[in-house]
């Protein structure tokens, strides 16, 4: 069963395209987690892997095929992540930069929802507040 799982929308000061440029090259993306939110995040030009903390492990692929629109940045889980989800980075420009979220579609029974649904929500949290520190809104 697909499940769809939405972060809370940042206001962020830099530009839509900016923010693809400087995500979609993955080493920085560790830089997003807060500290102690995620241990041993490894990345190469496609893939990238970390653990939760308290958690599983997570393995995500670049999707490259589906830039449309206002998503900058499209990741799938791969194995061993467990759970099969999808990561998207949603992000419209704004008047001081860009708005900017996370979306999931994750495979999920009604059991496993129960588990993954608030790690997922924690980890969308924790992103969204480094994503606001690293890009403050300059008004």
């Amino acid at each position: 069963m697909m499940v769809e799982f939405v972060g809370p929308k940042v206001e962020l000061g830099i530009s839509s395209v900016d923010l693809r440029a400087d995500i979609t090259n993955l080493y920085s993306l560790g830089g997003l987690f807060p500290e102690g939110t995620v241990e041993d995040f490894v990345a190469d030009d496609d893939k990238c892997s970390f653990k939760v903390t308290g958690g599983v492990s997570v393995h995500l692929v670049m999707d490259s095929s589906s830039h449309s629109g206002s998503v900058i940045l499209k990741m799938n889980t791969v194995a061993p992540t467990p759970v099969k989800f999808s990561l998207e980075v949603i992000a419209e420009d704004t008047e001081g930069g860009c708005s900017c979220y996370f979306r999931s579609d994750a495979d999920v029974n009604p059991f496993t929802r129960i588990m993954v649904e608030p790690a997922l929500k924690a980890l969308f949290d924790e992103i969204s507040k480094g994503m606001k520190a690293k890009y403050p809104l300059n008004l």
